[in-house]
């Protein structure tokens, strides 16, 4: 599976980009929006990967005079401690993910978890592992991708990601995320928008359908 980036918007922690993904030459399911964070994260891997193969060290963080992981987070003064909330989990969201699957909070939790979990493969700087952490989670009434006919712009519909006439389940989530790598588990809470839909091949997918804040724990 590989991504390609359509557009991007903000700066700094609020950036965003929309993304493509493919799987070998086919779309796999219709673009949606992410956090520029990832997306850095998936260009180290594949820089990692790059010097494997030319045989270089994986981790040249000190020979750059930047700190690795472990470092980076002993020396954070402002650590949250873990309580019950925001302690780590690892246990993917349980619940029905297929196709004939209704609507429901553990299915939209699921997805949601997929998300980060799809960038949990060990290679390069990605982490492990990837668990979350649900602290608070909305469903709000669904609506109806209806296509309206702008007389300067053509065909619009209300979510461009969504196929039209598709039901949208908004949704509001704050959780952690927590990512497991070899010396230091990070945390981090990310509270956003999300749409649930289900694509054109018919599969359910949850997309960021905003900004999302985030605050690194530790």
């Amino acid at each position: 599976m590989f991504a390609k980036i359509l557009r991007c918007r903000g700066a700094g922690e609020t950036e965003e980009c929309e993304i493509q993904y493919y799987r070998g030459d086919a779309l796999e399911s219709t673009p949606r929006w992410e956090n520029a964070y990832f997306l850095r994260q998936a260009e180290q891997r594949v820089l990692e990967y790059q010097k494997r193969q030319a045989g270089e060290p994986e981790n040249q963080n000190r020979d750059r005079g930047q700190p690795d992981r472990a470092d980076e987070v002993g020396k954070n003064k402002n650590e949250e401690p873990a309580t019950d909330q925001t302690a780590c989990s690892f246990i993917a969201p349980a619940g029905d993910t297929s196709r004939t699957a209704k609507a429901s909070e553990l299915l939209f939790k699921r997805k949601i978890y997929d998300i980060y979990h799809v960038l949990a493969n060990g290679t390069g700087s990605a982490p492990l592992n990837v668990g979350v952490t649900f602290i608070n989670f909305q469903m709000n009434k669904p609506f109806i991708n209806v296509v309206r006919v702008d007389p300067g712009r053509g065909a619009l519909r209300i979510n461009d990601a969504a196929p039209p006439n598709a039901t949208i389940y908004p949704v509001r989530s704050a959780h952690v995320v927590c990512e497991q790598y070899r010396d230091v588990t990070l945390r981090r809470r990310v509270e956003n928008k999300y749409a649930c839909f289900k694509n054109r091949d018919g599969e359910w997918v949850c997309g960021a359908d905003g900004i999302p804040k985030t605050t690194q724990l530790n």
